[in-house]
């Protein structure tokens, strides 16, 4: 390693200060040194002219005389020239230094935050300076920027983990009670039995949903490639709806084109198709359509049960989320299905919402961008 590179930025900065101050230093002593230089030349050539008549000793003896102050001024502007430059490197290293020290100052305590943020504390945050530079205050502005949305994503996931485990836990805890009541008998009839391994199958369908969903989150976070490809949205969106169990009904539904991966957006549809179910109940009733505005494709599920109040409506796409009346697990939800969709949309550049629908319930609509309509949709009437 050089001698250089072990320097630190005050050290740097000073001696970079103090050798371009040198340099300018060196660059006018050599200057104003040859331009004195020519000048005694050319006061020696007048001289020797005018006294060209003198003879021998007297002549060199007057000329010596008269040429001695120029090389003597020369000498007394060489050292001045030196006293001027040492003075000013040693005030440029000092002030580079002191510069350097101030520079580097944000820098420290930017490096120190780092390292208590590395030790596991989130905390922390760096206060701006209202006399730093732009550029020091943008750093530190991005800076705290970084820490908020570390410390966000690290509160997420904690609360991830918790809800994992808590949703996880209730359904392995039923299967071993059960188990438990089960061994405790000598000789258990066969109707407990049944009763036992028809509760166990269901606790754990529960279980094998909660992790798919948990597997295709933690896959669509890594923002996988998707297969993208041109689909009719009408044919598409008909297909999915003849082969929902909820036999939803079909509404207005957009003609044209649209790039996206089909098995994900057809994820979103039967979540939100599922979502509606639930809600509307067996009696109820299930909607959906499709319509187009401004090159981007809307699709809407509607329902017509008791709907989303509006308190809720911006926390229903949060993970293990779910409204008061649907909190129990019976319905097999695992409030994850809204949190894939939004996921899934998101990554196709779209949005989904929520709002009152016209039959009386909830209408989540999610919209994709790039849609193309089809030369029919186009095409002025008869």
């Amino acid at each position: 390693m050089s001698a250089w590179s072990r320097l630190g930025l005050r050290s740097r900065l000073a001696l970079s200060i103090g050798a371009i101050v040198l340099v300018a230093f060196a660059v006018v002593f050599v200057a104003v040194r040859a331009e004195m230089t020519h000048e005694a030349r050319v006061i020696d050539r007048e001289e020797a002219r005018e006294h060209r008549t003198l003879q021998g000793g007297a002549e060199n003896g007057e000329r010596g005389s008269r040429i001695s102050p120029i090389a003597d001024a020369q000498s007394e502007v060489e050292r001045t020239f030196v006293l001027v430059g040492a003075i000013a490197l040693v005030a440029a290293l000092g002030g580079g230094y002191l510069l350097a020290a101030r520079t580097a100052s944000p820098l420290r305590r930017m490096a120190t935050t780092a390292a208590e943020v590395r030790g596991g504390d989130l905390s922390p945050r760096l206060a701006p300076e209202a006399g730093a530079p732009p550029e020091l205050r943008t750093l530190t502005t991005a800076f705290n920027q970084m820490l908020d949305r570390l410390d966000l994503a690290f509160s997420q996931q904690r609360q991830f983990v918790s809800d994992a485990s808590h949703e996880l836990r209730t359904p392995l805890a039923a299967i071993r009670g059960q188990l438990e009541v089960l061994g405790r008998e000598d000789d258990p009839s066969p109707e407990n039995v049944r009763r036992v391994e028809a509760l166990a199958l269901a606790e754990m369908r529960r279980v094998e949903r909660l992790v798919d969903d948990l597997l295709a989150l933690a896959r669509l976070e890594e923002r996988t490639e998707f297969r993208y490809k041109a689909i009719e949205i009408s044919t598409f969106l008909r297909d999915l709806a003849n082969a929902d169990p909820s036999k939803a009904e079909l509404g207005e539904l957009a003609a044209g084109t649209i790039n996206l991966d089909a098995d994900q957006i057809a994820q979103v549809v039967r979540n939100l198709l599922a979502n509606a179910r639930r809600a509307a109940g067996d009696s109820g009733r299930v909607g959906l359509s499709a319509v187009a505005s401004g090159g981007r494709l809307l699709v809407r599920v509607d329902d017509d049960g008791p709907g989303i109040p509006a308190a809720e409506r911006g926390r229903v796409f949060d993970r293990f989320h779910r409204l008061e009346s649907s909190r129990g697990r019976d319905s097999g939800g695992s409030g994850l299905g809204l949190a894939i969709s939004r996921e899934i949309v998101e990554a196709h550049g779209g949005a989904i919402g929520v709002e009152t629908s016209p039959r009386g319930g909830a209408r989540v609509t999610f919209e994709l961008p790039g849609f193309e309509p089809s030369m029919r949709e186009l095409s002025p009437g008869p």
